[in-house]
């Protein structure tokens, strides 16, 4: 099971995401490094944690407030073994190929900024399941799309569906558990898509705050989890990781 750091970028720093709250985020602080650099805390955990894959959320991309492409193609350059895979809140072919040139290697298709199943089929038709990962942003275990419409908001349904489009891996993010250390509870969850869509891999993220719970994710079938507070707080180590054969 792989262990995939997260960075939340807004105004060009890195900040503590809390359930989703985007306006009461605050400027990280962490037993990794001092301040609040995203280029700094990327090589933090490449040099602490060995991580060979970073999670990145351009939150004023995808709030519609601006971008962080510059800061997003610093990271690129400053550790470019690092396989960067970035949520900009992307609509279009244009917004996923200016992060591709920029370095990044897997752009993040999110349901929370489509308005369904659809719009993500053309992007997966045109950049490939190899630059691609979909995004099952959760709230009270329902999908969020971009605005209500007749899309299914049942995970399992519409992971089940992403299969059929050819994906092979899938983020469910719980954005209600998100920073919050109250854990993920997404093991019924993980257990259901598994059954429903044979094959596909699944990243679980929102809330780990524990080893007990990597332990469960791992048994329970999670491909990859998301990791940011546990690790900032000291909760989670690289000894820990080592302890339980998690990957960084």
């Amino acid at each position: 099971m792989q262990i995939i750091p997260v960075i939340d970028i807004m105004r060009g720093i890195a900040v503590h995401a809390r359930r989703g709250e985007r306006s009461s985020y605050r400027p990280i602080r962490s037993v990794l490094l001092r301040g609040a650099d995203p280029v700094a805390l990327l090589r933090a955990y490449r040099a602490t944690l060995k991580s060979e894959a970073v999670y990145v959320a351009d939150l004023d991309a995808i709030m519609g407030n601006g971008e962080n492409l510059a800061v997003i193609e610093k990271m690129a350059a400053a550790e470019p073994e690092l396989e960067l895979l970035v949520d900009a809140g992307i609509h279009n072919i244009v917004q996923s190929r200016r992060l591709l040139d920029a370095g990044v290697q897997k752009v993040i298709i999110a349901s929370e900024s489509l308005i369904g199943v659809g719009a993500a089929s053309a992007l997966l038709d045109a950049l490939g399941t190899e630059k691609t990962l979909f995004s099952l942003d959760l709230k009270a275990r329902a999908v969020m799309w971009e605005e209500p419409s007749t899309e299914s908001s049942d995970p399992v349904a519409t992971v089940s569906r992403l299969l059929l489009l050819g994906c092979r891996e899938v983020i469910l993010l719980r954005m209600d558990r998100i920073g919050a250390a109250g854990g993920a509870d997404a093991d019924e969850l993980l257990e259901n898509v598994t059954v429903a869509a044979p094959g596909m891999r699944c990243i679980v993220g929102g809330g780990i705050a524990s080893v007990a719970e990597l332990v469960r994710l791992r048994r329970a079938g999670a491909s990859g989890v998301l990791l940011a507070t546990a690790l900032h707080s000291g909760t989670i180590t690289r000894a820990d990781l080592e302890r339980v054969g998690a990957e960084a």
